[in-house]
């Protein structure tokens, strides 16, 4: 009979979600930066991640104000998700949308 459980117990499948990246870009210097999907939170048009580069971790805030998609991350940016100054927060607003 334990034989019989510790076969059961081995073959319970582990429920944990794998972390997943997707690439968002890379800076000037080279440097991949990469979303980190497990930290995805909130909704399509409201909602919040982390994006890591070498060592940095940045996290950003996307949201609807004035009819059209903003960002905040904390390095303290914030702007229009179309307006050219982060092609990092087109590409993770982008991602949001199609998955």
């Amino acid at each position: 009979m334990m034989i019989a459980f510790a076969l059961f117990a081995v073959s319970i499948p582990d429920n944990q979600t794998e972390a997943s990246s997707v690439r968002v870009g890379t800076y000037s210097d080279g440097t991949p930066a990469y979303l980190l999907t497990e930290t995805l939170a909130g909704g399509r048009t409201n909602f919040s991640c982390d994006v890591i580069a070498g060592r940095s971790r940045l996290h950003y805030r996307f949201y609807i104000t004035g009819g059209g998609p903003y960002y905040k991350n904390s390095w303290s940016a914030e702007d229009y998700v179309y307006g050219g100054e982060s092609p990092f927060a087109e590409r993770i607003w982008e991602w949001v949308q199609s998955h």
